[in-house]
């Protein structure tokens, strides 16, 4: 029997959920997230990409085991995630930097950005529904002025979902109703 397996990344939890194609569920997993706060940036909650990774593959394994679904009946993956929870990679794919969408680090370049132009938030609002308060402008902007050796080696951006499924497929591609995060 055919099977589709979806993920929520939601910002305290990893779930896995394997659904028949008549929408009947037939198993679930889930795991809390590793999220790390680097004391020297007040606000900060790095996304632990490798321990987190570890947790999605545990979750596969353990819908599958409690299921009984064997893999080979997959024929559709899925996933969603916490908006403006965000992967940074270099030029070979590689994640160098991740945060949560409850990273709060970058509330002086979010200051910044509308001493630029008052509007400026309003307008990219009005463009994509995003505020500063969350997005990847402020972070990007932050990892220049902080950390910039990650922000001059960041080739791509994703959301956690997309990463979900890149590390799975080995393409990196930005789900359409999360792209507009990364518009500005």
């Amino acid at each position: 029997m055919e099977h589709i397996l979806a993920f929520d990344a939601g910002t305290g939890s990893l779930r896995a959920v394997l659904f028949d194609k008549e929408g009947n569920q037939k198993g679930v997993s889930q795991y809390e997230w590793s999220h790390l706060s680097d004391q020297r940036y007040p606000g900060s909650m790095d996304f632990d990409y490798a321990a987190n990774w570890r947790l999605v593959v545990e979750c596969i394994h353990n819908v599958l085991d409690s299921s009984g679904v064997d893999p080979k009946d997959i024929i559709a993956i899925s996933a969603t995630s916490m908006r403006e929870g965000i992967v940074l990679y270099d030029q070979n794919g590689q994640e160098i930097w991740a945060c949560a969408n409850v990273d709060a680090r970058a509330s002086e370049e979010v200051k910044a950005l509308k001493e630029i132009d008052e509007k400026l938030e309003e307008k990219i609002y009005a463009l994509s529904g995003q505020t500063f308060a969350l997005g990847a402008l402020p972070r990007l902007l932050w990892q220049k002025n902080y950390q910039r050796e990650i922000y001059e080696k960041a080739n791509s951006i994703s959301m956690i979902n997309d990463w979900i499924l890149f590390k799975l497929s080995g393409q990196l591609q930005v789900d359409p109703s999360n792209g507009c995060t990364n518009i500005a």
